[in-house]
């Protein structure tokens, strides 16, 4: 099923709820991961979506499917956001990348920079986005989260979905 939020939209067949606890561990080359994500089997609902929009869940889509993505995802701290946010921008156009969206995260002063692409094989992603971390690592000090990350099992690339349009 496609959901729309903003000017995302994302064709799902299964949507993740935050939980106050674990609820999956994962041993993945030798480290265990944590997650207080619990998979619904389900296509997400627009009342599911609404209650997310209002702060009352936290919902997650998966990014993968099928070893192809539409969107990398880059998270990072709101805070001194301006800077590194002009910085990123230029790094995304020297890589003729210029469409990208910004929305306020559901984690609290985070700021999630979604670039799409139409149906992008994981590979051409991950290849972007090690061009991107290579330039961010001689201008930028600000870490950033990157997603998908190919050091991270598949069921770990999901991606909260935005509260707000920036």
């Amino acid at each position: 099923m496609k959901i729309t939020i903003f000017d995302l939209h994302f064709d799902v067949d299964s949507y993740y709820i935050k939980r106050d606890s674990i609820v999956d561990k994962i041993i993945f080359n030798n480290r265990t991961l944590y997650s207080k994500y619990e998979k619904i089997s389900l296509s997400p609902t627009k009342l599911l979506i609404n209650q997310h929009l209002n702060g009352e869940l936290i919902v997650a889509v998966p990014l993968i499917s099928n070893n192809r993505t539409n969107y990398i995802v880059i998270e990072y701290e709101k805070e001194s956001s301006n800077r590194f946010y002009y910085l990123l921008k230029q790094i995304l156009k020297s890589l003729y990348i210029e469409t990208f969206y910004t929305y306020e995260s559901s984690k609290k002063n985070h700021v999630q920079i979604f670039i799409p692409f139409e149906d992008f094989t994981l590979e051409k992603a991950y290849d972007i986005i090690e061009k991107i971390e290579y330039t961010m690592e001689f201008k930028a000090n600000k870490r950033c989260k990157i997603l998908p990350h190919k050091h991270f099992p598949k069921i770990y690339n999901k991606i909260t979905l935005p509260i707000k349009k920036m």
